[in-house]
């Protein structure tokens, strides 16, 4: 079948678009697809805050026990939300530190209360 312009596989209107089965419409044989089409990327790589939250949890169950679970928790729940907007990822790192960061500041809280408790009994 050819157009009014004698090219066979033409349109309507006289062109031809050079579509073939496989390729993008518009691109000949064995052209590429323009830049943005193809495989997805993968995941989202981590972000710094959220590795930076599970470090300081380890480190204020282990070393530090009354301002890195504060920072660990604070770093955690900004990475989260990170995570959640798509903005980042490693999302488990950030609940990891985030749930270390919680457990720091209970077993600091609990350290302040023997300690007062001591304190005052007097023993």
């Amino acid at each position: 079948m050819t157009d009014e312009s004698g090219m066979a596989g033409g349109t309507a209107d006289g062109q031809n678009l050079g579509v073939h089965p496989g390729t993008a419409p518009g691109y000949g044989v064995g052209a590429q697809a323009p830049y943005g089409y193809g495989y997805p990327t993968g995941a989202a790589l981590p972000t710094g805050k959220a590795t930076a939250s599970m470090v300081l949890g380890i480190v204020g169950l282990l070393l530090v026990p009354i301002v890195a679970p504060i920072i660990a928790l604070c770093l955690g729940i900004s990475a989260r939300r990170m995570a959640d907007r798509g903005e980042g990822g490693a999302r488990g790192q950030a609940t990891a530190g985030m749930v270390m960061g919680i457990i720091g500041c209970a077993f600091a809280c609990l350290g302040f209360l023997v300690a007062t408790i001591q304190a005052v009994s007097g023993v």
